[in-house]
């Protein structure tokens, strides 16, 4: 399907047959008429190479220690093409990598699919204490702008990244709202 981005590619070969790029995601019968094109039932048949995402850092995160099969990969960039138009989302994902080290493509991709149980924290601890006021208390901006001043929003926004486990990642922090992150320890910073 013309209209769909590109999540990944990977090179497939098998014997006696040219070497075949394999974009993804695809559908079943695109998948189909390249086994087909390679002579082959399954895509177990063919060696998979040089597998490269299209958001490089996603792939360096991701440690498949199970050789996952084409199937698998395919699963995985629908999920990926899914979070692409969203703003922040691959950064998200990125920190959820970074902080959860999933060791199989099919645990990175239950993380990709379970991205509204994370939040990447982009205020400082001035502005995280007015975010976890207002969901707490449900206030809206008006309140907290009238609390100003009488509130220290940044040590509560400190006390509440503490509190709920806020981890750092390369890519900024991170919460993980059920369970928080575990507390942190030794060699992990915890803000």
């Amino acid at each position: 399907d013309e209209s769909r981005d590109e999540m990944l590619r990977m090179t497939l070969r098998v014997e006696g047959k040219p070497n075949y790029t394999l974009v993804l995601p695809a559908d079943e019968e695109y998948l189909d008429a390249v086994k087909d094109y390679l002579d082959i039932d399954v895509f177990a048949d063919a060696m998979l190479c040089d597998i490269r995402f299209k958001v490089p850092y996603i792939g360096e995160l991701i440690r498949d220690t199970d050789c996952p099969a084409v199937e698998d990969y395919n699963d995985f960039a629908e999920a990926l093409e899914d979070i692409w138009q969203h703003d922040g989302a691959l950064l998200t994902y990125a920190a959820v990598l970074e902080a959860e080290k999933p060791e199989t493509l099919h645990r990175a991709c239950e993380l990709l699919q379970d991205m509204d149980n994370y939040q990447r924290i982009t205020e400082d601890a001035y502005g995280y204490g007015q975010q976890r006021l207002q969901e707490t208390l449900g206030l809206d901006d008006e309140a907290i702008y009238e609390l100003d001043g009488y509130i220290d929003f940044e040590k509560y926004g400190q006390d509440c990244m503490e509190n709920d486990c806020v981890t750092e990642t390369e890519f900024g922090l991170l919460r993980r709202l059920e369970p928080p992150f575990p507390e942190q320890t030794q060699g992990q910073q915890m803000i």
